[in-house]
């Protein structure tokens, strides 16, 4: 059985090939402001727009707790309707909720849904 061997010359010319590099053009200070930076009434009314949609905003973690946390607490159909996640992805979060302190107690009911709300807090 022949093995394939190369004399140092020929190692030489491959690992000594030059790879081709694109051209890049200098970046002038002029194409800089015009490209990467933006007027200063865009990004005021941008800022200010951004503020005012996270305040109506709220997260599903922030609906899954509130909807555990009233008094009759909330099924785990009820929290996937309401966050479209799926129901792994739910138990997780109340898994999160157990981890964060609170007491999520855990009531079978009569139509054989299992329901969940915060007890009490740690």
């Amino acid at each position: 059985m022949k093995t394939k061997t190369t004399t140092k010359t020929a190692k030489k010319a491959q690992t000594s090939r030059p790879t081709p590099k694109a051209k890049r053009k200098p970046v002038t200070q002029k194409r800089l402001a015009s490209s990467a930076r933006s007027p200063a009434h865009v990004r005021t009314e941008t800022s200010d727009a951004r503020i005012a949609n996270d305040q109506h905003r709220t997260s599903k973690k922030a609906t899954i707790e509130a909807l555990v946390r009233r008094s009759e607490g909330a099924a785990i159909t009820e929290l996937i309707a309401a966050t479209g996640w799926q129901e792994h992805s739910v138990r997780a979060a109340l898994t999160g909720l157990r981890k964060a302190g609170h007491v999520i107690a855990r009531e079978r009911c009569d139509d054989s849904a299992t329901r969940y709300r915060i007890a009490e807090e740690v």
